[in-house]
């Protein structure tokens, strides 16, 4: 099947139009609900997608390191500034692994704790592809490639998008959303899709829309319950701004304002029953996923069977500054994970969540004196108790300037694409076989629509 992306300025202005932004689940295509129906009668189960975006372009070199002797010193003489002491870095031994030891940075004890206990899984070199590509291939144009690579924006969009070859309005979590939301939420009134990072493409679908909330909860739409004191005046306002009118736009609008106050309420009502025991580090990633904790304990409030959930950790473009930067930026976010991967345990869901991280891209692995430059294809994680953990999958590269993935500078070309990264965590979440190439239209470019990291 191919997906259509028709409509899209009629879904940006629904997506911008207004600050309350808020957005219910809406009825389905009947011919998108039929495809999605087919997983709901086999499982009635509850899961859940947890999206951890690192914004800027995560620096994969010094976040998985090669620590036996001859590849560590290939890492250290491609990058004389920037090398992570050997001693500093916390070995991991994967299952099955025959590839050189590794080891984390040394901040990360939380997520090698998880990867030591099966729960999570590192996939390595990773990255926007529009078909297999080697580096001679890369070096001589004879395949195409991202638009507009190692761009922030323009590799941020094929990230989310899965569409790293023309443009479009949604993601691969939103489509995600459109064959799933109608046969698992029926009559949820808040989207399947949840962001706790603000507006995101990802997370947009056909006819999903993201609903977005701070770390505090919903946004609460002031003055409706009263204005200087009058209650009539906000009942006026309510019908105002909710009820039909006869312009296209304004009625347009309306139901986003709806949408927000029927939503606002129900989470505020579903997350008032929900204790959470976990502690999080005070961080800005760790308040979010704090948040999103507190949403899976409020599934069932909510009326849903499925959630997809984006969180966003900003300040990875490491021009500068980045051993120390970026060592105390994977601690935020180890520290974050693990805490999370807890609050899972604790409400008795940690084989019902999983979370992955991805970013714009790697960087070079060349030492720009202080930094690493925009690059390509980089490493991420995956964790929860259905992820075949402690294990590297994909093919990880030599880390060494003019090794065989080197488009320049020691820049990654991928040899794992987002595709297959998408269709694998799409599997696991109730997407049939049949139904992939709405999700991933480009999927049957690659070799594999399972990589195998989901148990």
């Amino acid at each position: 099947m191919t997906i259509t992306f028709g409509n899209a300025s009629r879904r940006h202005f629904l997506k911008h139009a207004s600050a309350l932004g808020a957005a219910a689940g809406t009825p389905f295509a009947a011919n998108l609900l039929a495809m999605g129906a087919a997983s709901a009668q086999q499982s009635n189960d509850y899961k859940a997608l947890v999206c951890i975006y690192l914004s800027g372009g995560n620096d994969q070199s010094n976040t998985l390191v090669p620590i036996s002797q001859a590849e560590y010193d290939l890492y250290a003489k491609a990058r004389p500034s920037l090398a992570l002491p050997q001693s500093q870095l916390l070995s991991i031994a994967p299952t099955g692994w025959a590839g050189p030891g590794l080891g984390l940075n040394g901040s990360m004890s939380g997520m090698r704790s998880l990867f030591d206990q099966g729960k999570l899984a590192v996939l390595a070199n990773v990255g926007p592809l529009c078909a297999p590509t080697t580096q001679t291939q890369w070096k001589t144009g004879s395949v195409k490639v991202p638009f507009q690579l190692f761009s922030h924006s323009d590799q941020a969009a094929a990230w989310q998008t899965g569409l790293p070859d023309r443009p479009s309005a949604t993601g691969w979590l939103g489509r995600i959303g459109d064959l799933t939301a109608s046969a698992f939420n029926p009559g949820s009134g808040v989207s399947i899709s949840i962001s706790t990072a603000g507006s995101n493409t990802i997370q947009v679908g056909n006819s999903t829309i993201q609903y977005q909330v701070t770390t505090n909860g919903a946004v609460k739409v002031g003055a409706l319950g009263g204005m200087y004191g009058s209650s009539a005046a906000g009942t006026a306002l309510r019908q105002l701004t909710t009820g039909s009118r006869s312009d296209l736009l304004g009625n347009e609008l309306n139901k986003v304002s709806a949408r927000a106050i029927n939503s606002e309420s129900l989470v505020t009502n579903a997350l008032a029953g929900v204790t959470m025991n976990t502690p999080f580090p005070a961080t800005k990633i760790g308040d979010q996923l704090r948040m999103v904790a507190r949403l899976i304990g409020a599934q069932s409030g909510l009326g849903q069977k499925r959630q997809i959930f984006y969180v966003e950790m900003g300040g990875y473009d490491f021009h500068a500054d980045l051993v120390d930067a970026q060592t105390t930026r994977l601690k935020d976010l180890s520290d974050a994970m693990s805490a999370f991967y807890q609050a899972t345990v604790d409400l008795g869901v940690s084989r019902n969540v999983t979370s992955f991280t991805a970013s714009d891209f790697g960087r070079a692995l060349a030492s720009n004196g202080q930094g690493s430059d925009h690059g390509w294809g980089g490493h991420h994680f995956i964790m929860g108790d259905a992820v075949a953990g402690n294990r590297i999958y994909g093919n990880f590269p030599t880390v060494a300037l003019k090794g065989p993935e080197d488009a320049g500078q020691g820049r990654l070309v991928p040899t794992t694409s987002v595709d297959e990264y998408a269709a694998t965590l799409a599997t696991w979440f109730g997407v049939s076989d049949t139904n992939m190439s709405t999700i991933v239209p480009n999927i049957d470019r690659f070799s594999k629509r399972n990589l195998g990291f989901m148990a």
